[in-house]
């Protein structure tokens, strides 16, 4: 079936020495993996590695053949060129963490146009927009509603089950906040949601993001913890 459709790069990996797969989200066939001959060695190298890019925003064509193997593209031409998340440090940054969580949480995600419009629209906004240092955690929190465990703040309850993405007053069996956390992480994700400009302490940043990640572990089959957090954390030190 031939297939045009929008694209979000999440990974170059080296094949061998001329070739790479290139792993991809895109808007109609969901997580999609693609082989690419002489990526790294002959004529149109050059090319290749400038147009695909991590993060790079795509228009491909290919013929989707749906047998849980490699695809082969026909075309590609990049949708957006960015401005700033190549330059800007603290967006390339973030991009890269960004990156790196969708690839583990996308990698059996199959087609859905409003996930990748999501995705699509919150990088072209962190590139244009003034940064704001709390875009990640707002992003994470907005994907799960995607993914399927969005967190539910109106049950009442004194802990959080982050297995059941509730809070609860018994204290569950599952991976869970103690009170103080809970009534913490309540607290801060009302304000999240709540208030347009928001302002966290640089400890409750790092604090937060890391509840979210092992929320994220709770959720998703072999999630692997993104390498770019510790950069990340050095940020807000």
């Amino acid at each position: 079936m031939n297939v045009s459709t929008p694209a979000i790069v999440l990974a170059v990996i080296k094949y061998n020495d001329a070739d790479a797969i290139v792993k991809t989200y895109t808007a109609q066939t969901g997580f999609t993996s693609f082989y690419i001959k002489g990526f790294f060695k002959g004529k149109k190298a050059r090319s290749k590695k400038a147009l695909f890019q991590p993060n790079a925003l795509l228009e491909i064509t290919f013929d989707y053949k749906n047998k849980d193997s490699l695809e082969h593209l026909r075309e590609a031409r990049l949708l957006y060129h960015y401005k700033q998340i190549n330059t800007h440090f603290d967006k390339l940054n973030v991009s890269t963490f960004l990156r790196e969580v969708l690839l583990e949480s996308l990698k059996n995600e199959q087609a859905d146009a409003a996930l990748f419009r999501f995705i699509y629209q919150s990088f072209i906004r962190l590139d244009q927009e003034k940064f704001h240092p709390d875009f990640h955690l707002i992003f994470l929190l907005k994907l799960t509603q995607f993914l399927g465990f969005y967190p539910d703040l109106q049950t009442p309850g004194t802990y959080f089950d982050m297995q059941n993405a509730r809070f609860t007053d018994q204290l569950p069996l599952s991976a869970h906040l103690n009170q103080a956390d809970s009534l913490w992480l309540k607290q801060l994700l009302g304000t999240i949601f709540a208030a347009k400009n928001i302002k966290i302490t640089q400890k409750d940043r790092q604090k937060l993001i890391e509840i979210i990640l092992k929320y994220y572990q709770q959720h998703i089959t072999n999630f692997n913890w993104p390498k770019s957090i510790k950069i990340l954390n050095q940020i807000y030190e």
